[in-house]
């Protein structure tokens, strides 16, 4: 069972979100980060979640919610209060789709909402609840036999904020456990959830349980004619419980850093029993599980409950971690963590279980460079509160270069959006490029192409405008400057096609993303239609680019076009290069000239070398003059010139834009 959508409206800082929960093309979750600064929701948004795993948890299983004082009832994880719908709002909810067959439904309510009101907010209307209109009301529409199948079969647990575990220095009286009773000798009553949902002070526990995997690994030996032989379990069985052993200190050994196993004192040695070993020269690096570090024990102790969650409901589950499913949720999941581990830890170690869906809070943008890092651009998703979009990790990489640089790219998204909505007042379809170059040289072809006679079908009564935006370090008269690249535009594109659209929106990636194509191209037909209104493709291929489809917007010229000398105003001739005019080194001994870009540079590279990046073109006689032509200039000579080029690349784009904007509309 997974989250498969989440509706809040109303909520304390949130007014209305609506999250579609990932999942790559096998069905397993994807993991998402929400972020945003401290007071906008983040943990409500959590709360709600955890509220729904114990409200159906309460269906089958009696502990599941603690009681309500000397009532025979159940206290709710989260309770119902009006004190905290929005200010100047008559109501809030809260509603969970699940993922499960059949579909489950949690929803809590207050204020002066109808369920008739409430189901016009979803367009399937199989909303099974009903409830008076100022009444305040939470239910899940599970069954009891579904509860105890999907609690024995998945792993749900929460590690909030006031997690905490006792550092080795501080007296017991000062700590207070949960459960002082051995978990391998725990009764498992019928109606009795065994694993809290709620995690924290569990050091003694997992310690106890450890110790279990570490003897269920050990074989009993029996000698028998001076040879030693395994007795009383089978050497595959032996092995199995090796690997549960193997995968808990694989997640000890990331988290330390060395190749580590566990190893046991004698048994009068108390906790002091239990050892962390280095793999080859057989150092102890820890005497005991809580004398590693407050960071340390608190990550060990995240994904070893896991294991041990999983390894109660079915012991086979520890030995592969790739086959423990359920939702883990984790508030603030930085607390105690040097930056190594946000960054360099915690993502291989929620890799570890793909079909665990995690669903994380934090404020550390080096544990989201390193989920890019582990996961790549597609793996993983960031939404960011209190408006619960979705947003691109560029938004707090920069934190690697400069708090203001930082401060600087959260306004990216913000300002494309806040550009696009200045054109709310017009019916005009609105196109909106990955490049700041693409749409200048469209706009020229655009030109060119209409007053062709050949071509006066096609632009016969297709109106749309091009969103004309600039990088923020450019001067070239556009309207807007912004920050435009492929996962901004991606992103944008995704949020847009969320909500309600009163016009057409076009969204044009270039091809040289592998990511990109997959994303916002068809393969099957010319566009991808994401909502009535909402519609993407990537640049077409001309069919002298068939062999090399990886396509900037210049690659709908020929290459000859492409490498035409432009004089510059310092009286050097510059032009745009390509990757395959250097070896792999950079390097061209026929022209002279080397690039700064090797990756980029090499037979088959047909990547557009310009002097605006990190590619610069240098002779091997000069090496500070750079004789690369930014790609702006090209289009801006391509604008004041365009007899010197042939459009006829760019008209199958103009044939898409025609069948979109033709896209349902009836004659």
């Amino acid at each position: 069972m997974y989250i498969d959508k989440l509706f809040d409206e109303n909520i304390g800082p949130i007014e209305k979100i609506n999250i579609e929960f990932p999942f790559n093309a096998d069905n397993s979750p994807k993991p998402i980060v929400i972020v945003g600064e401290n007071g906008s929701g983040k943990s409500t948004v959590l709360s709600n979640i955890v509220d729904s795993l114990y409200s159906i948890a309460a269906q089958k299983f009696e502990n599941a919610m603690q009681p309500n004082g000397q009532s025979r009832n159940s206290q709710y994880y989260k309770t119902i209060s009006p004190t905290e719908i929005k200010v100047g709002k008559g109501y809030l909810y809260s509603y969970i789709l699940f993922k499960h067959d059949p579909q489950i439904q949690y929803v809590f309510k207050s204020g002066n909402l109808s369920i008739e009101d409430f189901k016009t907010f979803f367009d399937d209307n199989t909303v099974p609840f009903s409830w008076q209109n100022k009444d305040n009301y939470k239910d899940i529409n599970s069954s009891v036999e579904e509860v105890e199948k999907i609690f024995k079969s998945n792993v749900f647990c929460y590690f909030g904020p006031d997690r905490y575990e006792k550092p080795m220095w501080m007296g017991t009286k000062y700590f207070d456990l949960d459960n002082n009773l051995h978990p391998s000798v725990q009764e498992k009553f019928t109606g009795v959830l065994n694993n809290p949902i709620s995690v924290k002070n569990v050091t003694e526990v997992n310690l106890q349980w450890l110790m279990d995997v570490i003897v269920d690994s050990r074989p009993d030996i029996q000698e028998n004619n001076n040879n030693l032989t395994i007795v009383n379990i089978s050497v595959d069985n032996l092995l199995k419980l090796g690997t549960a052993r193997k995968n808990l200190e694989t997640i000890l050994s990331q988290i330390i850093g060395k190749n580590v196993y566990f190893s046991l004192n004698l048994r009068n040695r108390g906790k002091a029993r239990f050892k962390i070993v280095e793999h080859g020269t057989n150092n102890v690096v820890a005497p005991s599980l809580d004398s590693l570090s407050t960071g340390q024990i608190a990550l060990f102790n995240m994904f070893s409950t896991i294991v041990r969650y999983a390894d109660n409901n079915d012991l086979i589950k520890s030995i592969s971690l790739s086959d423990i499913s359920g939702i883990v949720v984790i508030d603030e999941i930085e607390l105690h963590l040097h930056t190594n581990l946000q960054k360099e830890v915690l993502p291989k170690l929620i890799n570890l279980f793909p079909k665990v869906q995690f669903i994380i809070t934090s404020h550390a943008p080096l544990f989201l460079l390193g989920m890019q890092e582990v996961f790549g651009d597609d793996g993983y998703e960031i939404y960011e509160m209190p408006m619960g979009n979705k947003i691109t990790v560029e938004r707090f990489s920069e934190f690697q270069k400069a708090y203001e640089y930082f401060k600087q790219t959260q306004t990216y998204q913000k300002d494309a959006e806040e550009a696009i909505a200045k054109f709310a007042s017009s019916s005009k379809t609105l196109v909106i490029t990955e490049g700041a170059t693409d749409w200048k040289h469209m706009q020229t072809a655009l030109k060119v192409l209409k007053i062709k006679e050949e071509y006066s079908d096609l632009f016969a009564e297709m109106d749309f405008d091009f969103l004309e935006h600039e990088p923020c370090n450019s001067f070239t008269g556009a309207k807007y400057k912004l920050e435009m690249g492929d996962k901004l535009l991606t992103s944008i594109c995704e949020n847009y096609a969320q909500m309600p659209q009163d016009k057409k929106f076009i969204f044009i990636a270039d091809c040289d993303v592998k990511g990109t194509v997959e994303k916002l191209g068809n393969s099957v037909g010319k566009y991808k239609k994401w909502a009535e209104k909402v519609f993407s493709f990537t640049l077409p291929v001309p069919d002298h680019r068939k062999n090399t489809p990886n396509i900037s917007i210049e690659h709908l010229f020929t290459d000859d076009e492409i490498k035409k000398n432009i004089s510059c105003q310092d009286g050097i001739q510059r032009r745009l290069y390509m990757g395959n005019e250097f070896d792999k080194h950079g390097h061209s001994m026929s022209l002279n000239l080397f690039c700064e870009r090797k990756d980029i540079c090499g037979e088959n590279k047909i990547n557009i070398l310009e002097g605006a990046k990190g590619d610069k073109i240098y002779s091997f006689d000069d090496d500070s003059t750079n004789y690369a032509l930014p790609k702006m200039k090209f289009a801006e000579y391509v604008s004041e010139h365009p007899d010197e080029f042939d459009f006829s690349g760019f008209v199958e784009i103009f044939k898409i834009i025609k069948e979109i904007i033709e896209d349902g509309v009836t004659e």
